[in-house]
């Protein structure tokens, strides 16, 4: 048998290889994507025991014949026999499009060889025929010459662990292939479902199938492709969608129009052909802006809008907000680009196209949304035109206020037309099967006919996974000469824009030379919009041409390109991005932590939360591999502090444990002022993630050092913190007065930065939902105005979290269409400065305004939806409101059972003193137990009820109390409970209620 144990230690060859970055690239062989076939025979110890040593030589060779017969018939290469166990691999010497297909059919026809082989000499009664179990995985591998030890190839990386798992967990005849090796692909095979497999030694599980058999399906091809093909397919009813919405701006209105789909279906394209008409139709009529956003931690802040400010640098007669943006330091970066888009389209109308808004930071979306809405105001002629991905996880969180354009997938007419103009002479059954094996989706049509037109060979099924694709893309790359090869190798180290003065430097190579320019025609890059730079056509193609490029290649780049941008304007502090990101791919971890930590510095000024806190944690990854002393270690526990400040509105248990970690350290230190601020910020994130007990300890051990080391301002900020955790704790006498506190010490600092205005309104935000749980609704609204006024429609997080706790009041109140509106605004600003937790609890609360208004079906799934959405986060602040929004709905219906399960995911909550759906979730329990009969039960539950909401002082509570106590009707006292009720809604205003009560 050949067992997984003889690649025992890879991992740590792996490791030492990449942590020695002058090692000789020999030493370790050339990065391949490889599918890889693992096959062992079935219950070959116990055949052992039985047979002779002869016979089982012979049946061993029988198996090596077999092997070595199928394996090459269907372009696979042996890299290792032992015993009767094989590993084979597919895409070495050359990677093919259809390497996953050609394993699987070799392990059928493998399979299917051994069922006939009968091995020689006596066998046992029950012996029912020799079987196989196999594994096929694909990924990147290191691929180095072996010897008489190590077999043909010494393979290097995971993907063979994987297969060797994979074979493992087969039974026997059985084939096990992941998704990544087969994707599409897989219809032609007869497979199970789709299995979600846990594996020894692998973190995440990984998605698979067993193959069955192949498919009864055939290539049918169209006899020809229809003429009269244009460059451009389809897309009419879009561009007629487009082309209205400018005709409405050049008559002088604000739109926004956002172009959705997922990657590859043709956004880009769709967009560049309207700029295009655009150009030519309007003239100078409409002048047109272009950014777009990247995903690598090399994006800075603003990306999109500092793209159009550098395109307008040199215009003739600029506006004088064009120099005063240009000049502008961070933190006043995105006013002042503001109010130079608003000086433009003063003048005339604009076009604003973002492209891959789903990468964009949080500055550059509230940017847009305030964009948007000061048009709007003053009815100037402006579209906003985005492109973006879909976003499940976030629903509306890039693009929710746009009018949005769905892209489907081409239709069959369509993608006809696209294989007819790439391929227009080519065999008419290869280009029929390229359309059909694209499915629609014009980046497969695209990369596939690029591969039928260079090699004039059919092609297979295509696959939408990763490693089709990333086959796809590199076996355009090995069919380029040597040159070209380098230098699309080199273009996709630089990134996935690549200005044309750093190519040079690098390689030689300007925008004319004839390899860029064969690299352009072959539709790897192309000219960007911003002159002097180029771009990768797609960033998938970047990202597969740099993970195939070997280490310590692509480190020596990295090198190099961190030397050129140094010299060329590293002091400007612009470059702290792109440095961060090459010197960490270098290895060069002091300087990646500097420049890191610099941008990190440079995105929260700008409040562009997410961007700082991702360049923060790679500041604090980088410092993980420089010597260990204290110096590292305080500056450790400082980022960490930082990390913790651009977390508040969207923090998850990672930030918490990097917060722990830096707790430790800075306990281990000893310096007071170091341990104050870390337990400060351990407190305000475990606020945030609603482990409010543990926090109000962190937050008494902050008071404590902050005393012991005479650390005013932090003893300033304290009162705040303290006074929202007590409220979280439903502490609210404790509570009130440190929001007293804080708040007149915050009024006093509010005008001299935008920090002390967020904390001044979420201090007071605070005061109004203890306000409101209390039933003094005028004095909560009041006071929620109060602390909406410096920021609503700003799109700032803080706006997010404070209509989300007013639409929380709104629903005690029985406001069921306001609370809707304010909640939904809570979603929309959530999901664009990606705070999960306000766009989750805004979707949920959202959702209850719906029931409680009109018993809306759809609530119970959208709150679920939201619960779901904050679990791998950790859960968050109140997260008992939907427990107890769930279990009142549910026990409404009758679902006993999983109303049960709220109700005491709600009480749960209490253990970390989240009592906000205690009383909820009492009375639904009340609800249950009384449509079971049993009277005794629910009184004991309105009585628990009742005593939850006299735990918070909650007037509100108590008054929904009684009108439960009534609807139930357990005894005589049910009148007077309807009286006090009635009383109650109507002196605090709770108009849904009352309208409830005196329906009975």
């Amino acid at each position: 048998m050949l067992r997984a144990d003889w690649r025992t230690g890879y991992d740590a060859r792996v490791a030492t290889e990449s942590s020695s970055p002058t090692a000789p690239a020999a030493a370790v062989g050339q990065r391949r994507l490889l599918t890889l076939l693992f096959v062992d025979l079935s219950g070959s110890t116990a055949m052992a025991e039985w047979m002779e040593a002869e016979h089982y030589a012979t049946m061993l060779a029988s198996l090596r014949e077999l092997y070595e017969f199928i394996v090459p018939h269907h372009g696979g290469v042996i890299a290792r026999i032992q015993g009767d166990g094989m590993l084979a691999v597919f895409g070495h010497p050359e990677v093919r499009e259809d390497d996953g297909r050609r394993a699987t059919d070799a392990a059928l026809e493998l399979h299917a060889a051994v069922r006939s082989l009968v091995p020689p000499g006596p066998k046992p009664a029950d012996f029912r025929g020799l079987t196989l179990h196999s594994g096929i995985h694909a990924g990147v591998v290191l691929v180095n010459d072996g010897d008489q030890m190590r077999g043909r190839f010494e393979l290097l990386g995971n993907a063979p662990n994987i297969a060797a798992r994979l074979s493992e967990t087969a039974k026997a005849d059985e084939i096990i292939a992941s998704e990544d090796s087969l994707g599409l692909q897989r219809q032609f095979f007869e497979t199970g479902p789709r299995l979600s497999l846990q594996l020894r030694g692998r973190a995440t599980p990984l998605a698979a199938y067993r193959v069955i058999g192949r498919a009864a399906i055939g290539r049918r091809f169209d006899a020809s492709v229809r003429r009269g093909l244009a460059p451009f397919v389809g897309r009419g009813d879009q561009l007629a969608a487009l082309d209205a919405a400018l005709a409405r701006t050049l008559a002088g209105r604000t739109q926004w129009l956002g172009l959705r789909a997922g990657a590859g279906v043709g956004k880009t394209r769709l967009t560049e052909e309207f700029l295009r008409h655009v150009a030519h139709e309007s003239g100078q009529a409409c002048r047109i802006l272009r950014g777009y956003c990247e995903s690598y931690l090399s994006a800075e802040p603003l990306q999109p809008f500092l793209q159009m400010l550098r395109a307008l640098e040199g215009m003739a007669d600029p506006p004088a907000e064009l120099f005063a943006a240009l000049q502008s330091p961070p933190a006043q970066r995105a006013d002042a680009l503001l109010a130079l888009l608003l000086a433009l389209a003063r003048r005339s109308p604009q076009l604003v196209c973002i492209d891959d808004l789903q990468w964009a930071d949080d500055a550059s979306l509230r940017l847009l949304h305030r964009l948007r809405s000061a048009a709007e105001r003053e009815r100037l002629p402006l579209l906003l035109l985005t492109a973006s991905r879909p976003q499940p996880s976030l629903p509306g969180a890039n693009d929710g206020d746009a009018d949005i354009i769905e892209l489907p997938p081409l239709n069959e007419f369509e993608a006809a037309r696209a294989v007819h103009h790439l391929l227009p002479q080519i065999d008419p059954f290869i280009a029929t099967e390229v359309q059909r094996h694209a499915g629609g989706n014009p980046l497969f049509i695209e990369e596939l006919c690029h591969a039928a037109a260079e090699t004039g060979e059919g092609l297979v099924e295509g696959q939408s996974s990763s490693a089709w694709l990333a086959a796809l893309v590199e076996s355009r790359v090995g069919r380029l000469p040597p040159a070209q090869a380098q230098l699309v190798r080199l273009a996709a180290v630089i990134g996935n824009v690549i200005p044309v003065w750093l190519l040079e430097a690098l390689s030689g190579c300007g925008e004319h030379h004839p390899d860029v320019r064969a690299l352009a025609s072959q539709d790897f890059i192309f000219p960007d919009q911003s002159p002097g730079h180029l771009r990768f056509k797609h960033g998938i193609t970047r990202d597969v041409v740099y993970e195939a490029t070997g280490l310590h290649q692509r480190q020596a780049l990295h090198r190099r390109i961190s030397a050129e941008l140094t010299q060329r304007g590293a002091g400007e502090g612009r470059l702290h991005e792109q440095l961060a990101y090459h010197g960490a791919a270098a290895n060069d971890w002091p300087a990646a932590a500097d420049h890191a930590e610099a941008a990190g510095d440079q995105a929260l000024a700008a409040s562009a939360l997410d961007r700082a806190k991702k360049q923060f944690r790679a500041a604090l990854a980088a410092l993980e591999f420089l010597p260990d002393d204290a110096t590292r270690r305080r500056r450790w526990v400082n980022i960490a502090q930082r990390l913790g400040m651009a977390c508040v509105f969207d923090a998850s248990q990672d930030d918490l444990r990097v917060l722990k970690h830096a707790a430790a350290l800075a306990q281990a230190d000893g310096d007071a002022g170091l341990i104050a601020r870390t337990e400060y910020w351990l407190a305000y994130v475990g606020y945030a993630l609603g482990e409010t007990r543990d926090s109000l300890a962190h937050a008494r051990a902050a008071v404590e050092k902050a005393q012991q080391c005479g650390d005013h301002a932090l003893l300033a900020q304290l009162p705040g913190t303290v006074g929202q955790l007590q409220a979280a704790a439903a502490n609210y006498a404790e509570a009130l007065p440190m929001l007293d506190l804080a708040i007149d010490r915050q009024r006093q600092r509010a005008s001299k930065s935008p920090a002390n205005q967020i904390g001044l309104s979420y201090s007071l935000c605070c005061r109004a939902y203890v306000l409101g749980d209390q039933g003094r609704f005028d004095q909560a609204h009041a006071i929620f105005a109060d602390a909406l006024a410096p920021f609503d429609g700003s799109g700032h997080a803080v706006e997010a979290s404070i209509q989300g706790w007013r639409a929380a009041v709104l629903l005690w109140q029985g406001r069921w269409a306001e609370a809707r509106t304010a909640a939904l605004v809570a979603h929309r600003v959530g999901a664009q400065v990606r705070s999960m937790f306000t766009c989750a609890m805004g979707h949920a609360a959202a959702a209850y305004g719906a029931w409680m208004e009109e018993a809306d079906p759809a609530a119970r799934q959208h709150i679920l939806d939201a619960t779901a959405w904050l679990a791998p986060r950790g859960g968050g602040l109140y997260s008992s409101f939907n427990h107890g929004w769930l279990a009142d709905i549910l026990s409404t219906q009758g679902d006993a059972g999983a109303a049960r399960h709220h109700v005491a995911q709600a009480l749960r909550r209490g253990r970390q003193h989240d009592w906000i759906g205690g009383a909820m979730a009492y009375r639904a329990a009340a609800r249950l137990a009384a449509r079971m009969g049993d009277a005794d039960r629910a009184r004991r539950y309105l009585a628990l009820a009742r005593g939850a909401g006299e735990q918070r002082n909650s007037a509100h509570e108590a008054a929904v109390t009684a009108l439960l106590e009534a609807e139930l009707r357990l005894d005589d006292g049910w009148r007077a409970a309807l009286e006090r009720a009635s009383a109650e809604f109507e002196r605090m205003g709770m108009a849904g209620f009352l309208q409830r009560a005196r329906s009975l």
